[in-house]
């Protein structure tokens, strides 16, 4: 299934960046998937996890479905951190650039720890997470992080949004390996849109 970001197409004139909803926002992977609740260079203004409530709800509404997790002060504090070394490493990657070496150890020793589990539910017709915590769920995504990251095939579908006012960074699923926008109902038809209003005023200034 996929799912992507839900980004605003208002575009801020002051920075030359698409503004970004205030809401959470989905990218189809995982660990890509947290990395879209922080500022992305945007500002502190555009930060998701602004409190222990806030990610709590992301782990609801996520890929994780984690309902009624507890969460307190420093597991944001933990999310924020590992959400920062992710982001900074796939930036390396996409700028073919080493990454730095201590932000690759945090997302390891983040990926160490005890993970979510799942079970069967009596019957063995549905499943749940066996008593997860939020720890185990940043282990998860950890994880999630090393697997794109580690292998070439995967990391070679990592993309970051050809809209040059938006930064989002995506894994591309598609058959093919062509997507080029974060959202195409959103970044695409605006691009798109802009490309058609461009020639349209080239067509009349022409005439």
């Amino acid at each position: 299934m996929k799912i992507y970001a839900i980004m605003s197409i208002t575009h801020d004139d002051k920075k030359g960046l698409m503004s970004i909803s205030p809401d959470f926002g989905f990218v189809g992977r995982l660990c890509l998937d947290l990395t879209v609740t922080g500022d992305m260079g945007y500002g502190a203004r555009f930060e998701r996890l602004v409190s222990p409530k806030e990610l709590r709800r992301w782990f609801s509404i996520g890929p994780l479905r984690l309902a009624n997790i507890r969460v307190g002060p420093a597991g944001v504090e933990a999310a924020k951190a590992l959400r920062g070394a992710i982001w900074r490493v796939v930036g390396a990657v996409l700028a073919k650039a080493a990454p730095a070496p201590r932000d690759v150890r945090f997302i390891n020793r983040m990926a160490r720890e005890s993970a979510l589990a799942r079970e069967l539910l009596p019957g063995a017709e549905s499943m749940r997470w066996h008593r997860p915590t939020a720890a185990q769920a940043l282990a998860t995504i950890a994880q999630d992080a090393v697997v794109l990251l580690g292998d070439p095939t995967q990391r070679a579908r990592i993309h970051r949004c050809e809209n040059p006012k938006c930064r989002v960074v995506f894994y591309d699923d598609s058959r093919p390996g062509l997507r080029r926008w974060c959202a195409p109902n959103r970044c695409g038809d605006r691009i798109r849109a802009q490309l058609y209003r461009d020639r349209h005023r080239i067509t009349c200034a022409g005439k």
